[in-house]
């Protein structure tokens, strides 16, 4: 009879098992993005966003990958909610120990962990050939969040995590997406998009600080836990050999990108207290 609490050390490589779901999920992206181009072609943007030489340009390439983005959030947003919030997926499918949460298996993480990869590296790609999105911190989001979701697809790490850390965490990214729309292209007052605009400052405070601070550090420090548990003990060379790499590589990268959330958090407050009449300097956030 299996023990419910023990993990097999053998483990299925989700990349070799997905890489035709990944090019899928790559070129309708590509192909929605393409078709988006069309609508965006007619949209006005901010002057600001047009060269001075051409003050009625047209910025359709913003829009279209702002609703690719907007396509694949919802998405994530979605299955994590229901995932992590309802079904409780992390805690009934996973054995509640540092080996359960760290090898343990789910097809719903797998394709979670797949599909991220697949974001980040359409991210990755497409950054370069818009200017407003080639900040270096930026890029380096994309490059570590492909890199961790690669590591944890192929070599079956931490898929008890992958609900909260690749899709969990894009909820505060849709009013954000609202909010830089509107920035690109400015609503007409009091139209649909001008009062959607409004409420989507509050609610990406409020998600951003639940879900990329508050949620983030306390799953990080448990991650943490269990990823020294396993190398002190040696079990991740039992269960993973020579792949120790892989376990400090996620450590690492969950690490900077925990400190880039506290920075991100630090502009929110920053916007806070000027909306507040507080007189505080002006930070460059990076992700516009």
């Amino acid at each position: 009879m299996c023990d419910a609490t023990v993990v097999p050390p053998e483990y299925k490589r989700g990349f070799d098992r997905k890489k035709g779901l990944a090019a899928k999920v790559f070129v309708m992206m590509t192909v929605v993005y393409l078709a988006a181009l069309i609508p965006g072609s007619y949209l006005k943007p901010a002057a600001e966003f047009c060269p001075e030489d051409e003050p009625d340009c047209k910025r359709p390439e913003l829009f279209a990958f702002e609703l690719v983005n907007a396509i694949t959030f919802l998405w994530q947003s979605f299955i994590a909610i229901r995932s992590f919030h309802f079904r409780q997926t992390p805690l009934k499918i996973f054995p509640q120990t540092p080996v359960g949460r760290v090898y343990g298996f789910s097809e719903e993480s797998e394709l979670i962990a797949c599909i991220s990869m697949t974001i980040q590296v359409w991210g990755l790609i497409m950054t370069p050939l818009i200017p407003e999105f080639t900040s270096p911190i930026m890029l380096g989001h994309h490059f570590c969040a492909a890199l961790v979701s690669f590591v944890a697809l192929q070599y079956q790490y931490y898929y008890y995590y992958s609900v909260f850390y690749l899709a969990l965490s894009e909820v505060s990214s849709l009013p954000l997406l609202v909010m830089s729309l509107s920035k690109y292209f400015p609503p007409e007052p009091g139209s649909f998009q001008d009062i959607a605009t409004g409420l989507a400052g509050p609610a990406f405070a409020i998600t951003f600080t639940y879900y990329r601070v508050y949620l983030w550090l306390k799953m990080t420090r448990q991650l943490w836990s269990d990823g020294r548990h396993v190398l002190s003990k040696g079990i991740s060379n039992q269960y993973r050999p020579g792949k120790d790499w892989c376990l400090y590589l996620v450590l690492a990268i969950c690490t900077l990108l925990s400190c880039m959330q506290l920075f991100w958090f630090s502009l929110i407050v920053t916007e806070a207290l000027k909306m507040a009449g507080y007189d505080v300097p002006a930070l460059n956030p990076g992700f516009d």
